[in-house]
C-alpha cells in the first residue's frame, strides 16, 4: 500500500521522539516504499522515499513529484529541499539502517490492513470486521451508517452510548430522532468530500460513501483517543472504497433492487438504460402492477434527508422501491386495485412526515416509469395550484387540468389568442366589466343563457346585450363548436396554469 509524508511522519514520531516534518506535507496515498540514498545522485524521482544523511545530498538536485526524505541530521543544504518536496529530518544518535527498517515497518503495518480488509472482502464482507480491522489505523471509535441511517457496524458501542448518548438498537423511524441526530450530525448526503463536523462538543471526520450517483452510507470517525491527523481523510476515503464493495457484496444492502433503483432513476430522466440494469429491472417486472409517487417535504416542515425518506417508505410498504431524484423523492408502490387502496396504508406516514404526494395512475411495466413519473408530478402540481388544503394528490382527478396545461405548451395562454380575444382582453383593461370572465362562464354552462345569468348575478336582457358586444368583438361564430372548444380549453387553460412547485427545504433542486 502506498503512503503519505504526514503518515510517516506521526508513525515515525510514535517511536523516535526528535522527528519534524519540514517543507511541503501532503496526505495523498503516493509514495512507495523506500529507499536508500548513499550516493551522490542528484535525481530523486517521484513519488518516492530517501532515507538518507544531510551531509551526503547534493546541491542542485534535480526532484520530482511527491518525494519525500527521511534525513537523519540538519545540514545547510536542506534549505534547497524545503520548497520543493517533504522533509522529515531526524535528531540524535540514530542508525540509518534502523531508520530504514521502522520505515520499512510502517509500511509493512499498512500492508497488513490493507490485505485484512480484502480478505474480510473474499470471506463474506462483514462490515463490521472491515471496521475493526481498521480501529489500530485510524486509534479513535468507527460507525458505519447505511443510506436508511441505520448503523451497520461500530468499533465501540459503549463509548457511544457512555459519551455521546447515541444508541444503535432502535428498530423503527422516528422523524423526531431522525432531526435531532441531524442537529449534532450536520451532514449533507450529497457532499462527496470528507467532512469535518463537531458532534455533541467532539470533532467527527464523516465521509459518504456512493455507488455512482446512489448514495449507500456514511463512514463517520469520532476523535475519542487522538486528535485528527491530516492524513485521516485521505485512509477513510481509502477504506469507504472498499466499504462499497462490502455493502454491495451485502445480499440484505445491495441486492438486485439497488440495481434496479438506479434503472428507474435513468428511466424518469429519460436516459438509456445499459444491460445489467435491464436485466435487474426484469426481474421485478410482471409480477404485479405498479403505482409512482412523487414526495416532496410541505413547506415548514423540517428537512429530512431524501435517502431517510426513501427508507421510511420501503419500510412502511413492503416491496416498494424509493429513492432520491431531484428535489424530491419517488416511489414505486407494488399496486392494490387502485391508486387509492395502494397509499392508503402510507396516509399516515405522509402526514406524520409532513410530505406532500403526487400519485399516478396504475401502470403494470416499469419500462413506464417515465410515463409513471410524469403522471405524479401533474398530479403534485395541478394538486398544489387548486386544491392547497390536501396533502395528497392522484393524476385520475386532474385529468384536464393536464390536458389544458399540456395544450399550451407551458407557454402563457395569450401566446394563442385570436384576434378576437385579442380585442377582449384590451376591452378588460380598459373597463370594470370583464368580457372575457362573461365567455368562460357562458361556455362552462354550454352556452345556456340561463344558467349563466344565475352564475354571474345578472339579468338575462343584461347577459344578452353584453353577449351581443362580445359576439361583435369576436368577429366569431358561437354556434360553431370548433370555435367554441377552441375558445373553451383557452379560457380553461389559462385557469388553470399550476404554481411552480415549493422549493425542498434544503434548497437543492
Amino acid at each position: 500500500m502506498k503512503l503519505s509524508p504526514d503518515i510517516l511522519y506521526w508513525r515515525m514520531k510514535e517511536q523516535l521522539h526528535t522527528v519534524t516534518l519540514q517543507g511541503r506535507n501532503g496526505s495523498d496515498l503516493v509514495l512507495q516504499r523506500p529507499e536508500f540514498y548513499l550516493d551522490r545522485n542528484k535525481v530523486f524521482e517521484k513519488n518516492r522515499v530517501y532515507v538518507c544523511s544531510g551531509d551526503h545530498l547534493p546541491q542542485r538536485p534535480g526532484i520530482g513529484e511527491n518525494v519525500c526524505l527521511i534525513c537523519l541530521g540538519h545540514h545547510w543544504n536542506l534549505n534547497a529541499y524545503y520548497d520543493r518536496c517533504s522533509v522529515i529530518l531526524v535528531e540524535g544518535q540514530w542508525d540509518i539502517f534502523q531508520v530504514f527498517n521502522l520505515v520499512q515497518g510502517i509500511f509493512d503495518r499498512y500492508d497488513r490492513w490493507e490485505e485484512q480488509l480484502w480478505t474480510v472482502l473474499r470471506h463474506g464482507a462483514s462490515l463490521s470486521r472491515m471496521l475493526e480491522a481498521s480501529r489500530g489505523i485510524f486509534e479513535n471509535p468507527l460507525l458505519l451508517m447505511g443510506s436508511d441511517f441505520r448503523y451497520l457496524g461500530v468499533t465501540e458501542e459503549a463509548y457511544l452510548q457512555k459519551e455521546l448518548g447515541l444508541r444503535l438498537d432502535t428498530e423503527s423511524f422516528d422523524p423526531e430522532k431522525m432531526a435531532t441526530f441531524l442537529s449534532l450530525h450536520d451532514i449533507s448526503t450529497h457532499v462527496r468530500e470528507p467532512l469535518l463536523l463537531e458532534l455533541q462538543g467532539r470533532r467527527s471526520l464523516s465521509v459518504n460513501i456512493f455507488d455512482q450517483e446512489e448514495y449507500l452510507g456514511c463512514l463517520t470517525i469520532l476523535e475519542g483517543q487522538r486528535p485528527f491527523r491530516d492524513s485521516d481523510s485521505t485512509l477513510a476515503v481509502f477504506l469507504c472504497k472498499l466499504l462499497r464493495q462490502g455493502i454491495q457484496q451485502n445480499p440484505v444492502l445491495a441486492s438486485t433492487r439497488s440495481a434496479v433503483r438506479r434503472a428507474l432513476r435513468s428511466i424518469i430522466g429519460g436516459q438509456s438504460v445499459d444491460f445489467e440494469y435491464r436485466r435487474a429491472l426484469s426481474m421485478e417486472n410482471g409480477s404485479h402492477s405498479w403505482v409512482c409517487i412523487r414526495l416532496l417535504p410541505a413547506s415548514g416542515k423540517p428537512a429530512l434527508p431524501g435517502a431517510y425518506l426513501s427508507a421510511s417508505l420501503e419500510e412502511q410498504c413492503p416491496g416498494a422501491m424509493a429513492f432520491e431524484y431531484g428535489d424530491s423523492v419517488a416511489g414505486f408502490l407494488p399496486a392494490a386495485a387502485t391508486e387509492q387502496e395502494t397509499v392508503e396504508p402510507l396516509l399516515p406516514v405522509l402526514e406524520k412526515l409532513g410530505l406532500l404526494c403526487g400519485i399516478s395512475a396504475v401502470f403494470s411495466s416499469l419500462y413506464d416509469a417515465n410515463h409513471a413519473w410524469f403522471q405524479a408530478s401533474g398530479a403534485l402540481e395541478n394538486g398544489l395550484s387548486q386544491d392547497k388544503g390536501r396533502g395528497v394528490f392522484y393524476f385520475q382527478d386532474y385529468l384536464l387540468p393536464q390536458l389544458l396545461t399540456g395544450a399550451l405548451a407551458s407557454r402563457p395562454a395569450w401566446v394563442f389568442y385570436p384576434e378576437g380575444l385579442k380585442r377582449l382582453k384590451a376591452h378588460d383593461e380598459a373597463s370594470q366589466v370583464s368580457y372575457l370572465h362573461t365567455l368562460g362562464v357562458y361556455l362552462d354552462n354550454h352556452l345556456s343563457v340561463t344558467k349563466t345569468a344565475a352564475a354571474l348575478y345578472l339579468h338575462r336582457s343584461t347577459l344578452l346585450d353584453r353577449l351581443a358586444h362580445i359576439t361583435q368583438l369576436l368577429d366569431g361564430d358561437l354556434k360553431d363548436p370548433d370555435f367554441c372548444l377552441t375558445l373553451h380549453i383557452l379560457l380553461r387553460a389559462e385557469r388553470a396554469q399550476p404554481l411552480p412547485l415549493p422549493r425542498s427545504p434544503s434548497g437543492k433542486g
